[in-house]
């Protein structure tokens, strides 16, 4: 086991106290050597990645732990195919695992969501705040012109049988997908919407 540092000529460099260093372990978890392209390919993205973790993460030192989990899932998804772009594969990874690692994790962060369509479902259900209730009225309907605009009216229909009460094993076989991959399509449009509303 080792470890990859970029750039890689970080310890000749006369400028290094004024690089931020990525430092990438080059073996998976079985201990199998990642194909170095995966790592020559976060060169080119080297300061965007620093930069995302500044302004996502609050901290440009925690570039690695951000590139290094982007590059090793990369590597477990991809295996030796880089793709024509895979600078472009961990960046976009990596966007995304700066959103799970400023909520405390996947879960986490999947947890808010969940906790906002909870409060949702129970405003719209509810009787005694009707301010409260127009406002998340707002909200899905903000969400179901998003989603018609998108071309997925379907996330429409899943949010709303959600809302209705429906388990997502009768959503699935509803709208003919395998419940796995209904919630996982229902969950990144929502996440979407709710970025595209400014509420996420």
């Amino acid at each position: 086991m080792g470890i990859v540092t970029i750039p890689f000529d970080f310890d000749k460099t006369s400028d290094r106290l004024g690089v931020i260093p990525i430092c990438i372990e080059d073996t998976d978890r079985y201990g199998r050597a990642i194909n170095p392209g995966w790592f020559r390919a976060v060169v080119p993205i080297a300061d965007p990645l620093r930069r995302l973790a500044r302004k996502v993460l609050g901290d440009p030192w925690l570039v690695s732990e951000l590139a290094e989990g982007s590059v090793h899932a990369q590597w477990y998804e991809h295996g030796d195919d880089l793709g024509r772009n895979p600078s472009g594969r961990i960046y976009a990874h990596a966007k995304w695992r700066a959103q799970d690692l400023r909520a405390g994790g996947r879960n986490a962060r999947r947890g808010i969501e969940v906790e906002l369509l909870d409060s949702m479902l129970a405003s719209l259900r509810a009787t005694g705040d009707i301010s409260r209730s127009a406002e998340f009225e707002e909200i899905a309907t903000a969400l179901v012109q998003h989603f018609t605009k998108r071309g997925v009216p379907h996330v429409s229909e899943m949010m709303d049988l959600w809302l209705s009460g429906w388990t997502w094993p009768e959503i699935a076989d509803r709208i003919g997908k395998d419940p796995k991959a209904a919630s996982k399509d229902f969950w990144r449009w929502f996440r979407r919407g709710l970025r595209h509303l400014g509420l996420l």
